[in-house]
């Protein structure tokens, strides 16, 4: 019983019972003391308890005063080098460890700093030795990962009970707001779905391991993917399945408006092919008809005529639209067009260096590329040849140049209705030319001669120097069954968040003007997986808040609303719980407006301002700042006061926390939400 009673009492709760304890042993034994004399001594009693009292009070004075300073300068500062020990050992911090707290601890600090240093040099051998042995992982994971994030199909690998652990950046684009840990019918409906993961199971159950096809809407509606679902046997178990898909949206689009075109052509042709062929009978069968009517006729003629070539014209370019919207064109990069043509052609070739890409049908420019050098040389009067890029605002101009002989408009033309190769069959290069919807000429300029072909220029879909989002965790914890609150913390999914306001009171008017989230799935930060729009207020922002955020009326101007915004934030942080410093504040600004949005915040949350001052209640300052520093966690000053730069922070700071509230024993939802509540009153005395 004491021990337990001792656990559940506090370092300096203790030390301040030992020294009321002892203050009060000496008012007792003083009090004794003085009864015995005068029991021995006899004599007015006033004296004696005059003296008592005096001795008493002085020594329970004493005894306070000497509690404090012991207080302030021995069990704040142990608990501070015990707080800072965990945080180094638990959330994997280097820092050195500030003696100037504990300088009336003799040697302690400095043993502090030596354990500090060693389990540093620790860490450091185990992570060299961890980076050693894992050197050929990583080799084949960016080899992994540099395959399956470009594919041009979309894949997504899911759990046996459909929650994404990995996908690419097609399913990225297909899906919208995929992401990890989250259920398939989030992206997904379900049915077609489940129905080829059924007929996938009854085909294994038969002994035959094969793909199902589905045909599926996204969950919204606005697109139809066609694609395959596989299974991942482990084991002789099924550990997973995978779902290869494409968008079918704009094949059936492209089908309906073929189907529309054809119709509406025999619809314009008819009407003119009939006046025309009743105004033939009728010429051809009356030869007296007087030559004004005649002359009527033929102008009726003509006028259908005129009708109907105006019918074919818009017809051709309707098609061509559609055609070109079919057409395989995907981003390419300009060098590897290049390096395509110099591997083909069998005549020296200077190829300039371009970052450009461009949104083409490479193989089909490489070939019609090729065959225009091919006959460039053929004659022999043309050399020098070299291959350049321009761009001219949304365009990339291709520069074939040569010194020698011009090229003349027909031999182009003459070139150009060539076909390209076999593969292609009778597609010519003027085809090419009109699926990419451009056209190409010869021009002659100071450097000599040269044939410019202009494409859509395509924006590299990941920059050099980008954070590589996370497509993938093969190590999701199971779900589990019951109680959420049961649940443990290395098993959930946090969605942590911040928001910027118009001002400080929820209930007085002031409204979000921008919300930013970050999602973290099995104790990882996914940087690719975020959350961030501005909010348009409907009222202005005061000056005073756009100094600390620097969101002004302008910038908000065409945002979405807080109901759009609302929508998609819960949207976002479905099936997680809500992280953020300061909680409370936040979502007061967002369940206000929960009629409004049409749906509501409901997810659990946690509060880094109350879990600081559980972890460290040795401390008053629990401001984000001062966990930034305690955790070695850095914010340029540009981010801070930014909902993402924030909520950034807030993410860094949460993932070190969760190890300390391990050592605390504090490891399921439930008894970090209690450990929440225990702390709200202490929350009102903090600096936050």
């Amino acid at each position: 019983m004491i021990d337990r009673l001792t656990t559940r009492l506090g370092l300096r709760l203790r030390f301040a019972l030992f020294f009321a304890a002892l203050g009060l042993g000496g008012a007792a034994l003083i009090a004794g003391s003085l009864w015995h004399g005068h029991a021995r001594a006899g004599g007015p009693a006033d004296g004696y308890v005059m003296a008592g009292a005096i001795a008493a009070f002085g020594l329970l004075g004493l005894a306070a005063w000497i509690g404090l300073l012991f207080d302030e300068n021995v069990a704040k500062p142990i608990l501070a080098l015990a707080s800072d020990l965990t945080t180094r050992a638990r959330a994997d911090v280097d820092l050195q460890i500030d003696e100037t707290q504990a300088r009336h601890l003799s040697t302690l600090a400095p043993a502090a700093n030596a354990i500090n240093a060693a389990l540093a040099e620790a860490r450091a051998a185990r992570q060299r030795a961890i980076e050693r042995e894992t050197a050929r992982i990583a080799r084949e994971k960016a080899l992994f990962e540099a395959l399956f994030r470009d594919l041009g199909e979309g894949a997504v690998v899911a759990t046996p009970d459909n929650r994404v652990m990995l996908y690419n950046r097609m399913a990225q684009e297909l899906l919208g707001e995929i992401g990890l840990d989250r259920p398939l019918s989030a992206f997904l409906r379900p049915e077609p779905v489940l129905d080829a993961l059924s007929r996938m199971q009854k085909a294994r159950v038969r002994g035959q391991i094969s793909a199902e096809t589905f045909l599926a809407a996204s969950a919204d509606g606005k697109r139809f993917l066609l694609g395959r679902v596989s299974p991942i046997i482990s084991d002789e178990e099924l550990s997973g399945h995978v779902l290869i898909f494409r968008d079918a949206t704009d094949d059936l689009s492209a089908h309906a408006h073929q189907d529309h075109l054809f119709n509406n052509l025999l619809e314009g042709v008819r009407r003119p092919a009939a006046t025309i062929g009743a105004l033939l009978d009728v010429l051809q069968s009356a030869d007296d008809l007087p030559p004004e009517s005649r002359a009527q006729f033929a102008k009726g003629i003509e006028d259908e005529v005129a009708r109907l070539f105006d019918c074919l014209a818009d017809m051709s370019a309707r098609h061509s639209a559609v055609k070109s919207n079919r057409w395989p064109m995907s981003p390419v990069a300009v060098a590897h067009i290049l390096d395509g043509v110099a591997a083909q052609v069998a005549v020296p070739l200077t190829l300039s260096e371009t970052e450009e890409m461009l949104l083409c049908d490479g193989f089909a420019v490489i070939t019609l590329l090729g065959a225009l050098i091919g006959h460039l040389v053929e004659e022999g009067t043309r050399d020098g040849l070299s291959l350049s890029t321009e761009t001219e605002g949304a365009e990339t101009r291709l520069l074939l140049g040569w010194q020698g002989e011009v090229v003349s408009d027909g031999q182009l033309t003459d070139w150009l209705r060539e076909p390209l190769s076999s593969a292609y069959g009778d597609y010519s290069g003027r085809d090419a030319l009109s699926a990419h919807q451009t056209d190409l000429w010869a021009e002659t300029t100071a450097a000599g001669h040269r044939i410019v072909l202009p494409l859509a220029a395509a924006a590299p879909r990941l920059r050099p120097g980008d954070a590589r989002p996370e497509f993938y965790d093969f190590n999701l914890p199971s779900a589990v069954a019951g109680d959420l609150a049961e649940r443990p913390l290395s098993d959930l999914s946090f969605v942590v968040f911040d928001t910027e306001t118009t001002g400080l009171s929820p209930r007085g008017g002031d409204e979000i003007v921008q919300i930013a989230g970050l999602r973290i799935v099995n104790g990882r930060i996914l940087r690719g997986e975020t959350f961030d729009t501005l909010v348009n207020p409907g009222r202005p922002i005061p000056a005073a808040s756009t100094r600390v955020h620097h969101i002004s009326d302008e910038m908000v101007q065409g945002a979405a609303d807080i109901v759009e915004a609302g929508r998609r934030f819960h949207d976002f942080c479905q099936g997680a719980v809500l992280v953020a410093h300061n909680a409370p504040f936040d979502l007061a600004f967002l369940r206000l407006k929960e009629q409004v949005i049409g749906r509501r915040f409901d997810n659990p949350v946690l509060c880094t301002v109350l879990m600081s001052a559980g972890l460290f209640d040795h401390s008053g300052q629990h401001t984000l700042d001062a966990l930034c520093e305690r955790f070695g966690v850095s914010i340029p000053p540009e981010a801070r006061h930014t909902a993402m730069g924030d909520t950034i922070a807030t993410a860094e700071v949460f993932v070190r926390m969760l190890g300390l509230l391990q050592a605390k024993g504090v490891t399921t939802l439930g008894g970090a939400i209690a450990e929440e509540g225990r702390m709200t009153r202490i929350r009102k005395a903090q600096n936050y």
